[in-house]
């Protein structure tokens, strides 16, 4: 059976450009295109009709989720100026 690493190898890269802060660019080839998106939705989500507002929905889902677990593990969270 094969490791983790043997698994992601190819397949995932980090590149380091900032030591001071870290964040995670994902490429998901089987959601680049339309109806590759619309399947996850309905197959994977289980939405019945699929919709670019349920992505606003997922990411407001998954910000108030780090949210709650910073606030539950006292980790502060900063903001940057863009």
């Amino acid at each position: 059976m094969p490791t983790v690493a043997e698994i992601l190898d190819g397949h995932v890269l980090l590149e380091v450009e900032c030591i001071d802060r870290l964040y995670l660019n994902a490429y998901v080839p089987k959601l680049q295109l339309p109806g590759d998106l619309i399947r996850f939705l309905i197959e994977h989500r289980k939405y019945p009709i699929p919709s670019p507002a349920l992505l606003g929905k997922m990411t407001e889902s998954f910000v108030e989720s780090v949210k709650r677990y910073a606030n539950e593990h006292n980790i502060p969270i900063v903001h940057f100026e863009k």
